[in-house]
């Protein structure tokens, strides 16, 4: 298995962490919100690990939306800083890895 898929999918999966660590009982955050974050974040699961060159280039656009929801719970909310750093470095690691991984696929396809 390539390097950079390793890195993407090692990614998905710690940011998929993040966002079910919302849903635990004592969480500060709303139910309804946080499984929207899980459910979006599974969407495009089958093409990750399916080695799907189109699914590598959008989930880049995805990971914005976790990386804003990051940068925004670091900064706003002491209780959630842990969740906030750790959605914002594993959603910078996705969109990295997977731009570069759809490149990589695109060469050599």
């Amino acid at each position: 298995m390539h390097p950079l898929k390793v890195i993407s999918l090692s990614s998905w999966i710690g940011l998929l962490a993040f966002q079910l660590s919302l849903l635990l009982p004592g969480s500060a955050v709303n139910t309804y919100w946080a499984g929207l974050l899980v459910l979006a974040i599974l969407i495009p699961a089958r093409g990750l690990f399916g080695s799907r060159r189109y699914t590598y280039k959008w989930i880049g656009f995805l990971t914005m939306v976790y990386f804003c929801i990051g940068i925004s719970e670091l900064v706003s909310n002491p209780a959630l800083k842990v969740y906030g750093f750790g959605t914002t470095i594993t959603s910078m690691s996705l969109f990295l890895a997977s731009i570069y991984f759809a490149r990589f696929l695109g060469r050599h396809t």
